[in-house]
């Protein structure tokens, strides 16, 4: 097993693409803290605890380093997947929705990183991966903040591989584009017709259809194993071609 007695921990794991890279991870045998904002289901696995928190507050971040070190005193695998999918341009965006995007999006990954280095600076080879989106790489109409706030995660990954570089810790990012998960969920209510959503992704997409989020979790597991240990600095696009179209 890859990951056997790793100790990883991952935000935004009720559903979607959180889940399912913590299921894999648990798969390969790591000791998964899977971050939520929701109650902890009923039957959770034996490697595997939930942890309520909200991602944007540093004080609750700041509790759940302590309680990682008294637990397990290191990090080898941060994984920051939170985050949320709001449209509006820069009419309808008000200062408030802007704020609460780039708290989410963007300041939640600041926060972790943050206060989980001295954690992951215990590991012999520890990684961090960042959930970023094929908006991160290019344009999108009616999407200002949220392209705003993955964007910038490209260069704050690549900085911060830079400033860990000698720490041994690599620091990569994943750009998805469009997942069945809830954040196109919702663009399927805007768009309001099945037959015009799904031309619309096709369209978009030249492989022809949007990714399952297995199919994402599958490179952000890639990227925290050994099998990717010459590769720090990257955003990787797994989105079916639609970042060269």
């Amino acid at each position: 097993m890859r990951f056997k007695n790793k100790i990883a921990l991952v935000t935004g794991t009720s559903s979607g693409i959180g889940k399912k890279i913590v299921d894999q991870l648990i798969k390969e045998g790591c000791i998964v803290i899977a971050t939520t904002r929701k109650d902890a289901p009923k039957k959770i696995p034996k490697k595997l605890e939930y942890y309520k928190i909200d991602v944007t507050s540093q004080s609750e971040w700041n509790a759940l380093s302590k309680y990682i070190k008294k637990k397990y005193k290191k990090l080898d695998i941060l994984i920051n997947n939170a985050g949320v999918r709001i449209s509006g341009d820069i009419n309808t965006t008000s200062l408030d929705l802007w704020n609460h995007i780039i708290n989410t999006n963007l300041t939640s990954i600041f926060l972790g990183c943050k206060h989980c280095i001295s954690l992951l600076k215990k590991s012999k080879n520890a990684n961090i991966v960042n959930l970023a989106s094929i908006t991160s790489i290019r344009g999108v109409k009616n999407m200002l903040a949220y392209a705003t706030s993955k964007s910038a995660m490209i260069t704050f990954t690549s900085s911060l591989a830079l400033d860990l570089a000698k720490n041994n810790i690599r620091v990569n990012a994943v750009a998805p584009g469009a997942v069945d998960t809830k954040m196109v969920w919702s663009l399927k209510k805007e768009i309001n017709s099945m037959k015009k959503f799904n031309q619309r992704m096709k369209e978009a997409h030249p492989i022809g259809r949007i990714a399952t989020p297995q199919e994402i979790a599958n490179v952000v597991i890639f990227l925290a194993g050994n099998e990717s240990s010459f590769i720090t600095g990257i955003t990787l696009p797994v989105d079916g071609g639609r970042s060269i179209r």
